[in-house]
């Protein structure tokens, strides 16, 4: 199935920025075979719409080898109850300060932004009119737990939950159903 695309409404801004960035950005272009104004946009979007909300609602950022060592330093049983308490009221609250709702695509909307911004693999299917989630990732053995815990303790509030989640050392996927 082909996505429409919706022409946005764009208006011509005019700034003057430093000649060592204006460099480095067209180098950015190159690199990603794209064009400036793409370039701009996109790290403005995602200053505008991610940057500066993740940081209002009090996310930090860490070295993935860092974090992998301390998610992994604590038990399968610890992650998962930290993700039954404090990881749901946190997502609970980040879905709502960002969306102003808590749904089944927010849930997945928030879930997939998180991964891009941490250069995780996402890719979300349909399979058997199910919502099939596969997910490649580097951050350990219990961030699996944690993620899926806490987002099936959300899920369950809107009436969904996750079932035939499966596990490897690369990724993890899951399916979530209507309850």
């Amino acid at each position: 199935m082909q996505e429409k695309q919706i022409l946005k409404k764009t208006d011509n801004v005019s700034i003057r920025i430093d000649a060592d960035l204006s460099n480095r950005l067209h180098e950015k272009c190159i690199e990603q075979k794209i064009n400036l104004n793409t370039l701009i946009n996109h790290l403005l979007e995602k200053q505008v719409n991610w940057y500066e909300l993740t940081t209002e609602m009090g996310w930090v950022s860490m070295f993935r080898s860092t974090f992998k060592e301390l998610s992994d330093s604590v038990s399968k049983e610890t992650i998962e109850n930290i993700a039954k308490t404090t990881g749901s009221i946190d997502l609970k609250n980040s879905l709502n300060y960002l969306y102003g709702y808590i749904d089944l695509d927010s849930i997945l909307d928030l879930f997939k932004k998180r991964c891009q911004n941490m250069n995780i693999q996402y890719r979300e299917i349909t399979v058997n009119s199910r919502n099939k989630i596969i997910v490649r990732h580097d951050l350990g053995k219990n961030w699996p737990f944690f993620i899926l815990v806490q987002m099936n303790e959300v899920l369950n509030e809107v009436g969904y939950k996750i079932i035939n989640d499966e596990y490897n050392k690369q990724g993890f996927t899951f399916e979530i159903i209507k309850i």
